[in-house]
């Protein structure tokens, strides 16, 4: 049983903020193989290393964060954390850091309409105006036309964006009962064992600069995990879920310095109307929280 904590909106903002730097400078990692490593290998790779990084330290805690009494949860968020992390690094590598962002970002739209189809949750009207002002800002980025097909990475980001609001919600639950590191031992070790099915016939042999790469992509992914955990250690997803958009700001001065890509008014327009239907529905959710 994790131990209870006191509620803090500043250190879960600032937790969740620190969370989606580390997102992405995974990302940026991630781009920078494209065209070496395979996105199943990319994964395979990621979770393996990650897992290796957690191991002593689960070893030093004489493994007493193995106990768990809530393996369907954990598989549940290991099954749709690693399906968001390959669509993600998919989703980065086909399109621009920006748009891949700020699509996995419509995580706190997805949120009410979950709670709609599966908890019976009434959506008033306030967060249906929230939910078209995030679709309309998707449609603007993703910009659907003949040519998404030969070029799916908004896709991509956008189903990465839904798949990663169940992961969330499942992350919230299983602070109730398990401790940080229990939640990341048994993500990583779904994810590795997920992973390796999915890179089977697919391995590909790397070389020293690209370990190294993976093992701070590792890394990276294991502070991410930590500190999400944390994040709703302290406050609740629908609380500090518009503190995720500083990830858009994050890709796009890394995609700007690292990678020279330009962002154009349609993504501009698109990123705002995104953000401000998360913020919407949040605020919603907030009000009726404290009403």
């Amino acid at each position: 049983m994790s131990e209870k904590v006191k509620e803090s909106l500043l250190l879960g903002s600032i937790f969740l903020v620190l969370a989606f730097l580390a997102n992405t400078i995974q990302s940026v990692f991630g781009k920078f193989l494209e065209a070496q490593l395979s996105v199943e290998m990319f994964t395979w790779v990621t979770f393996v290393s990650a897992l290796i990084i957690l191991i002593p330290i689960v070893a030093v805690r004489r493994f007493k964060d193995l106990k768990t009494e809530v393996i369907r949860t954990h598989l549940v968020r290991g099954g749709t954390g690693i399906a968001g992390f390959l669509l993600f690094i998919a989703a980065a590598q086909l399109t621009s850091l920006v748009n891949a962002n700020v699509l996995l970002n419509t995580t706190p739209i997805f949120i009410p309409i979950l709670a709609l189809i599966f908890l019976k949750t009434r959506i008033n009207r306030q967060l249906w105006i929230a939910i078209g002002l995030g679709f309309a800002g998707m449609v603007i980025i993703v910009k659907p036309d003949a040519t998404i097909l030969t070029n799916p990475g908004n896709i991509l980001g956008l189903a990465a964006g839904f798949v990663t609001a169940i992961e969330f919600l499942a992350v919230k639950k299983l602070d109730e009962t398990d401790s940080p590191i229990t939640q990341m031992f048994y993500f990583l070790l779904i994810g590795s064992i997920l992973s390796t099915v999915l890179v089977l016939g697919k391995l590909q042999p790397i070389n020293h600069e690209q370990a190294l790469i993976m093992l701070a992509t590792g890394g990276c992914l294991v502070c991410f995990q930590f500190l999400l955990i944390k994040a709703y250690t302290y406050a609740k997803p629908h609380e500090i879920g518009a503190f995720q958009y500083s990830s858009v700001v994050f890709a796009a001065l890394l995609g700007w310095i690292i990678f020279k890509e330009q962002l154009d008014l349609g993504t501009i327009i698109g990123t705002l109307l995104v953000c401000a239907g998360g913020i919407l529905s949040i605020s919603k959710i907030t009000e009726e929280k404290n009403s």
